[in-house]
């Protein structure tokens, strides 16, 4: 058996590298694989069919429909897990890395599995941490921060599970993959873009969804609705009076698209105010009380700081707010207060005023920016490596705000030329009535990742994004997502239903919509 032997994080076999048509390496003999500060904690031969990962993940428990594969699980010191799964007759020469969520600590089993079904040698991390830590991670016990494994979280862990990944891919096929690419959501989206501005050389082509990048003020910005309620209502809002309010923006602006279907179509045009639905005379499950349509109003409108000047963005108008806003806080957002701003476990959210707020969010800001805030515009040594990307948000996504994306997208115009020079590698599509990563009453968009593909590969620039919806009575929602900021429109003639009958159109953005203090 030979010893493959890896002496940096490029590549370099010392004895033998087989020709391109050669067959792939023995999956046993990558246990003898040398990497820098990297241990090979286990090599499998998995058979064709169905596979159960040996931890719990995201998309874990059985695996079907698998084609046969070589299973490498890596140990990067102190603590970084990664799998990379390499099919073993059915690979198409490219490399795919596969997102997490929330605080990550978990492998994406599931994204690892639907890479191999489509051909790619595919590799996921923890990025360092275990899942059952929750975002205590972050602090030591003697109540300082743990820098190591927030760096590792928000970025090492990244560049770690590239080249490795690729220097195991190299030493089982015995060649480097022909392409690479990135598929992830929410803190995957996050985990691309953090790729793209700080290794913009490791990736081609990046699919990049709902990114949660402005951690360090989106994150607390999550429990603003909790802390408006506390305050100026005095408990949480009730669940139905909650879904009036949205139900109610919806009735108001969702024929500006020229179709009543339930969906509005640029959350950003509608100015619709709760103070409409107060009750006349008394209280009702339907109607809200004067303190409940001022929380419902500032939680749409976003954190303010004494001035009344927008710290960050709320939810969209006709976005749920059960998530945020619901009888529980978000836990990723009081783990972020009680672990990471206060460094103090026993922190208790509801002692905050909307004053404390302001402090704590500009702590965030100020200490953990520039390690995860991941909102770098400058991109120009990306769209020279030759990259590709799509960005995509549901607009009534319910946990991360959709205008951070587009103030990051907005940035990125002015800092690389403009939209004619930045849209032949990167574009951003906004999806109506879509949630986070999916669901919600909108058409959520289809073939993304081939799509960034055909872009990378073809030189196929997409013009709009497929999006469509199963209704419960078996229908389907189809409509196109234009690249921002134009939205679509219906012609006025033909079926709704069906994408053909939709122009895009431009919105006329205001730069105020997505405007922050200091961005």
């Amino acid at each position: 058996m030979r010893r493959l032997v890896i002496a940096s994080a490029t590549l370099c076999l010392s004895a033998y590298a087989p020709s391109a048509h050669a067959a792939p390496a023995a999956c046993e003999s990558l246990a003898q694989l040398t990497l820098p500060g990297t241990t090979v904690t286990a090599t499998q031969d998995v058979p064709a069919g169905e596979f159960t990962p040996p931890v719990a993940g995201p998309g874990g428990g059985r695996l079907p429909g698998l084609p046969a594969f070589c299973r490498v699980a890596l140990t990067v010191l102190p603590q970084i897990h990664i799998e990379i799964w390499l099919p073993k007759d059915s690979w198409n020469g490219s490399y795919r890395g596969e997102g997490g969520g929330g605080y990550a600590g978990q492998v994406s089993y599931g994204g690892l599995a639907e890479g191999i079904r489509r051909g790619y040698a595919t590799a996921s991390t923890d990025t360092g941490h275990a899942a059952s830590a929750g975002g205590s991670f972050a602090l030591n016990q003697d109540g300082t921060l743990n820098k190591q494994l927030i760096g590792d979280f928000a970025e090492r862990s990244l560049h770690e599970l590239a080249t490795k990944a690729k220097a195991v891919i190299a030493a089982f096929y015995g060649n480097a993959p022909k392409h690479s690419y990135w598929n992830g959501c929410s803190t995957g989206g996050r985990q691309g873009l953090m790729a793209v501005q700080r290794f913009p050389d490791e990736y081609d082509g990046l699919v990049v969804g709902a990114p949660a990048i402005n951690w360090d003020r989106f994150i607390p910005s999550e429990l603003w609705p909790q802390v408006v309620m506390n305050k100026t209502v005095g408990a949480p809002i009730s669940a139905a009076k909650l879904t009036a309010a949205t139900r109610a923006a919806v009735a108001a602006c969702d024929a500006s698209d020229g179709v009543m279907d339930g969906i509005i179509g640029d959350p950003r045009k509608c100015t619709y105010d709760p103070g409409a639905l107060v009750c006349k005379g008394g209280d009702g499950a339907s109607c809200l009380t004067p303190r409940e349509a001022d929380a419902i109003r500032k939680i749409w409108n976003g954190p303010t700081n004494a001035s009344g000047q927008r710290l960050w963005f709320g939810l969209e108008r006709g976005t749920p707010l059960n998530f945020l806003a619901g009888g529980n806080p978000f836990p990723i957002a009081t783990a972020h207060f009680q672990y990471w701003i206060r460094k103090n476990a026993a922190f208790d959210w509801r002692t905050l005023s909307e004053a404390d707020f302001d402090a704590d969010f500009r702590t965030s800001q100020k200490e953990f920016h520039d390690v995860i805030g991941t909102d770098d515009p400058r991109l120009d040594a990306f769209r020279k490596h030759g990259g590709k990307m799509i960005i995509w948000h549901g607009d009534a996504d319910p946990l991360i705000f959709p205008r951070g994306t587009i103030n990051y997208y907005e940035r990125v115009l002015a800092a690389n030329g403009g939209a004619k020079r930045v849209t032949d590698f990167a574009r951003l599509f906004m999806a109506p009535g879509v949630g986070h990563c999916g669901g919600g009453d909108g058409p959520a968009p289809t073939a993304l990742f081939e799509t960034v593909v055909d872009w990378v590969e073809k030189g196929t620039a997409p013009k709009t994004i497929a999006a469509s919806r199963k209704r419960p009575d078996g229908t389907t929602l189809a409509r196109p997502l234009c690249p921002y900021p134009a939205t679509a429109k219906w012609t006025g003639t033909g079926s709704t239903d069906e994408a053909a009958n939709f122009v895009c159109v431009d919105a006329k953005p205001q730069a105020a919509d997505v405007r922050v203090v200091g961005r």
